[in-house]
C-alpha cells in the first residue's frame, strides 16, 4: 500500500503488552518484511503520549507518520500527506479516517465533509465543514481541508517542525487532550493543519478502551485538559473550568516550561485558532 522508497522505517512501541504472541513471535514476522522495522519496549505501562515520544526519538526519516495499532492503510494513502509537507514543513497532514467495524471488519468509507472540533469539555467532535471553507477551495472537494483540530490518532507531521513546536506535553498523562493541545499550538504557533482528501487511512473504532487508566479515565483526561487549558486558552480556559469543576482542583503539575516554549515561539492567542 506504500510505496518503497518512501518509507525510511517503520518503528512499533509495545507499551507493556502482555500478549504472548506480541512478543518474540512478533519480532520474527517484522524480521522478514522488506521495510526495516523496530520494535521498541516500554517495560511498563507508559501510555500513549509518552510511547509516541519514545518512537519519535527513534525516528530517523524526514517526516514521522503517527498512526494508532488498529488502523489499515489504503492504496495511495501515504504520497498526498508527504506532498503537502514537502511543499511547506510547518503543515501538518492528516487522512481522512475511514471507519473498520469492531464487530466484522466492514470497511466504510468516511465524509470528506466533516473536520475536527470541540467542546468547551475539550471533547474532540467532529462538525460538518462550513460553507466558508467550502468557498476557499473554490468548491473543489480534492483540495485539503484547513481543520481546527485534528483526532490526533493519525498524522504526518515533518520531523524537524515536530520537535521544534514542542512535540508532545510531557506533563501529560497516558491518553487524551493531546490532539487538541497538539491542534491549538500548530495555528497558534504559525502552522497549518490540514485534512488531505485523497488520503483514506482505515481506523477501528472499538465500544471500550482494552486497557486501563492508572488513576481513573476522568482523572488523567482532567489533568491533561487542565494543563491545555492553562498555557494556550488565554481567556477561554474560564469556559473549560466553568464547565468542567472537577478539573479545577485537578493537579495539573508545573506548567512553566509549556508556557516558556509558547513564549519562545511567538504563538499569537488563541482566537488565531482556525475556526
Amino acid at each position: 500500500m506504500s510505496p518503497r522508497n518512501l518509507l525510511k522505517e517503520i518503528i512499533l512501541v509495545d507499551d507493556a503488552s502482555e500478549r504472548e504472541y506480541l512478543g518474540k513471535k512478533l519480532e520474527n514476522y517484522v524480521a522478514k518484511l522488506p521495510v526495516p522495522v523496530k520494535v521498541l519496549r516500554t517495560g511498563k505501562r507508559s501510555g500513549l503520549i509518552r510511547a509516541r515520544l519514545i518512537g519519535a526519538d527513534q525516528v530517523q526519516g524526514e517526516v514521522i507518520t503517527f498512526l494508532d495499532a488498529h488502523c489499515e492503510c489504503t492504496k495511495g494513502w501515504l504520497e498526498p500527506l508527504l506532498a503537502r509537507i514537502v511543499e511547506d514543513r510547518t503543515r501538518v497532514a492528516c487522512p481522512i479516517i475511514d471507519v473498520i467495524s469492531d464487530e466484522n471488519f466492514e470497511y466504510i468509507t468516511a465524509s470528506d465533509k466533516t473536520w475536527g472540533g470541540f467542546n468547551w469539555k475539550l471533547n474532540f467532535r467532529w462538525y460538518h465543514v462550513p460553507k466558508r471553507e467550502f468557498d476557499r477551495r473554490n468548491n473543489d472537494r480534492s483540495l485539503p481541508v484547513r481543520t481546527p483540530t485534528m483526532a490526533g490518532g493519525l498524522f504526518s507531521i515533518d520531523r524537524e517542525y515536530f520537535n521544534r513546536l514542542g512535540r508532545y506535553d510531557e506533563g501529560m498523562n497516558i491518553w487524551g487532550g493531546e490532539n487538541l493541545e497538539m491542534s491549538f499550538r500548530i495555528w497558534m504557533c504559525g502552522g497549518t493543519l490540514e485534512i488531505v482528501t485523497c488520503s483514506h487511512v482505515g481506523h477501528v473504532f472499538r465500544k471500550s478502551t482494552p486497557y486501563t487508566f492508572p488513576g481513573g479515565t476522568s482523572n488523567i483526561v482532567n489533568h491533561n485538559n487542565a494543563r491545555l487549558a492553562e498555557v494556550w486558552m488565554d481567556e477561554w480556559k474560564d469556559f473549560f473550568f466553568a464547565i468542567n469543576p472537577a478539573a479545577k482542583s485537578i493537579d495539573m503539575g508545573d506548567t512553566t516550561k509549556r508556557k516558556k516554549l509558547r513564549q519562545d515561539l511567538q504563538c499569537k492567542g488563541m482566537r488565531f485558532v482556525h475556526f
